[in-house]
């Protein structure tokens, strides 16, 4: 019987023998009386006397300590981890409001023409985005600087499917035709795809050290930059058509945010400092963006 297996024995029968686990616990005076173990007992007072402390560790951050004279329990606080790592999805929608006084509408032969993203279907125009973080420690763990790489998609789904914008324009335009834009074929739906990739930094707060904590909060400001614009029409016979530009939208964005977990979920809310076109080309426009995150890692 090798000294792990006698120390295991001794730790069982100072429990059974209704010592605290965790006093200090003579084992010279660890007995039950007559049993085959007494022998078990004999031998690893012989040994604890000869070898003066041996030393049992156990898993994860306890220590175990047998010497001739004491039995006891020592605690080791674990170290809060330099840097963790995650990776999040959010889902969510776009709102975009334009200030009323830059607003310009101009009825045309053809319909009405804009400044402004005309209407949209806010259950449809979907935001969605990937972000790759990194949470340096600042205090026990539990607050964090963070910082990463990040990539959205938003979808502007407008409310009427006859909506087409102008391309190569030196102002943001777009019309609402009167009838289906490819005559017979009635159109399905409309809408403008925007894709920015961009650095977000925050502070977070958690209420556990490691990279697995229940509540979290993070507040600070993502900066992004457009890598691709584009429109697309869809036809009811299944046809659709896609139109590469900037549309006139603002190259960069900075927007303030704050997100709120609870485990792997999370809500998220932000609102872009930023005009949605660039100065001078398209009415003053904000687009605030909320919904889900989902922690991926």
């Amino acid at each position: 019987m090798n000294m792990i297996q006698k120390t295991i024995i001794a730790t069982l029968l100072a429990l059974l023998g209704g010592t605290p686990f965790l006093r200090s616990q003579s084992i010279d005076t660890l007995s039950i009386g007559d049993s085959p173990l007494n022998e078990v007992i004999k031998e690893i007072k012989k040994e604890t006397k000869e070898q003066g402390e041996i030393i049992y560790r156990m898993p994860e951050d306890s220590m175990m300590v047998l010497s001739r004279d004491t039995f006891r329990m020592v605690k080791r606080k674990r170290k809060a981890k330099t840097t963790i790592e995650e990776t999040r999805q959010y889902w969510g929608f776009n709102y975009v409001e334009a200030n009323g006084t830059d607003k310009i509408t101009t009825p045309t032969g053809t319909g009405t023409t804009t400044n402004y993203l005309p209407e949209l279907n806010n259950a449809k125009s979907i935001h969605f985005g990937l972000e790759q973080q990194w949470g340096y420690n600042l205090y026990r763990g539990k607050i964090r600087f963070f910082t990463g790489i990040r990539y959205d998609i938003n979808n502007y789904r407008f409310q009427n499917s006859n909506t087409i914008l102008t391309s190569d324009n030196q102002q943001f335009q777009a019309t609402v035709i009167n009838g289906p834009l490819v005559d017979p074929v009635p159109t399905e739906k409309s809408k403008l795809v925007t894709n920015y990739i961009g650095v977000p930094i925050s502070l977070g707060i958690q209420d556990r050290a490691g990279d697995h904590s229940k509540f979290n909060l993070k507040v600070g400001v993502h900066a992004g930059y457009l890598v691709r614009a584009h429109t697309k029409i869809k036809q009811s016979n299944g046809n659709s058509e896609k139109q590469f530009d900037d549309f006139n939208i603002n190259n960069f964005y900075l927007a303030p945010f704050v997100n709120l977990g609870y485990g792997d979920l999370g809500l998220y809310m932000r609102y872009p400092l930023t005009n949605v076109f660039k100065d001078g080309q398209g009415a003053e426009s904000q687009c605030l963006q909320f919904g889900i995150t989902l922690k991926m890692s």
